[in-house]
């Protein structure tokens, strides 16, 4: 049976994404050298363990009609608690502060990866621009450069509405 054009179309959008993620495998080892862990440290990252504090035990656990545990109740403000007294509160919460955590760590990623990249384009710069290696200096250039406009777009994933309110 003969594919259809949306198959096709499907299938190109799937191998591009494979070879996109190829790509930016390989640039991993050659862009950013200095170690994630590293760059953490030294920026002072605090990631996002004061999440886990309110977390707390079993946050996972929404089979029991019981409202959120956390470890240290200083963490989470009263209307918090007050509203996480249940299961639904407390699985509405843990969807808080999950969208958060996401949003930290990635936050932390791109701004390694931008500072990764900066520090690329200046090496590439001082090596300078000319003599028999310039054409290849002026691909990685470019290359860096759409890496560097890339990190700097938004992305918009999309999750089911929570919200039932009138």
């Amino acid at each position: 049976m003969r594919k259809s054009w949306a198959e096709y179309k499907r299938e190109a959008r799937k191998r591009e994404r494979v070879r996109q993620l190829a790509l930016e495998r390989a640039l991993n080892a050659s862009v950013f050298k200095e170690a994630f862990s590293e760059y953490c440290r030294e920026n002072k990252r605090t990631g996002f363990g004061a999440h886990f504090l309110i977390l707390g035990s079993k946050w996972w656990d929404f089979g029991q009609d019981d409202g959120i545990e956390p470890l240290d109740p200083s963490e989470i403000d009263e209307d918090d608690q007050a509203a996480a007294f249940n299961s639904l509160g407390k699985a509405e919460l843990v969807l808080s502060l999950l969208e958060d955590v996401v949003a930290t760590l990635a936050h932390d990623i791109s701004d390694f990866k931008r500072s990764e990249i900066e520090a690329r384009i200046e090496e590439v710069k001082k090596s300078g621009l000319t003599g028999p290696n310039s054409k290849a200096a002026l691909d990685e250039l470019e290359l860096l450069k759409k890496m560097r406009h890339n990190l700097n777009k938004r992305v918009r994933r999309t999750l089911p509405s929570t919200r039932a309110a009138g």
